[in-house]
């Protein structure tokens, strides 16, 4: 479905998003997963696969809604962190990427209930993913799309701008 989007709005509380991670970010979730050597570098593989929709030629228009408690969790280690921070301050000078990170300070919102994906396509009536820690499961019915949709106003209303954001994370390298 990322292939066939258009907009993705990713609304991540506590992890960086995936098509964001760096190598290292992912291998350091995936090895503390209790996976098996070989499932989790698939999944690492996987997940680096995933991000070329954010840099084909056609790319994808990417919203990362990123929780600040997200920037606050060591993953890997520091130097790892750095270079999580500092890629996704690259990535977000690309004209498809924005990041914006929803400030812990805010009080509730709705990205305070758990990840989502939203996916709009030209052809497809936008689709909600929530992934779970074992399943997925993918929403398309109207009433959920539109709850995920307010949930979405409400979160840009309470999130940093993408210059805020950016200078948040920076401050969070040194």
């Amino acid at each position: 479905m990322e292939d066939t989007a258009t907009m993705i709005n990713h609304v991540s509380p506590l992890l960086i998003p995936g098509p964001l991670q760096t190598r290292d970010y992912a291998e350091a979730i995936m090895s503390a997963g209790n996976l098996s050597s070989d499932e989790a570098a698939k999944r690492v593989a996987i997940r680096m696969r995933r991000q070329a929709m954010l840099t084909r030629d056609d790319p994808v228009k990417y919203l990362a809604f990123i929780g600040e408690a997200a920037l606050g969790q060591i993953i890997g280690d520091r130097s790892a962190m750095r270079a999580q921070f500092a890629h996704l301050l690259k990535m977000a000078q690309r004209p498809n990427v924005v990041v914006r990170v929803m400030p812990s300070d805010r009080g509730w919102h709705p990205g305070l209930d758990g990840p989502f994906i939203f996916l709009l396509s030209a052809n497809q009536v936008p689709i909600v993913h929530l992934e779970l820690r074992r399943t997925s499961t993918f929403l398309h019915e109207e009433d959920d799309i539109n709850a995920y949709r307010d949930a979405l106003d409400m979160i840009n209303k309470v999130a940093l701008t993408p210059t805020a954001s950016a200078q948040l994370i920076m401050e969070r390298m040194s």
